[in-house]
């Protein structure tokens, strides 16, 4: 359980909300999740969360915001 103030940061559904948000701001409402991918080498399920999060937030795929797959 995160402390009050913290991010919690072990699972994709909380990183998600957290991308999610860090695009829209902590009062929208956050969409439903989609289901988890495949966590990529070098990611944590958290960290992919975050980018489907942005990704849903902007509308727009990792590609095209990173320039990076």
């Amino acid at each position: 359980m995160a402390a009050q103030g913290e991010v919690p940061h072990d699972d994709y559904k909380s990183g998600f909300i957290a991308g999610y948000q860090s695009v829209r701001k902590v009062m929208v409402a956050v969409p439903g999740i989609p289901a988890q991918p495949g966590t990529l080498g070098g990611l944590t399920p958290f960290l992919m969360g975050v980018r489907k999060g942005i990704e849903k937030a902007t509308g727009k795929s990792w590609a095209e915001i990173t320039d990076k797959p």
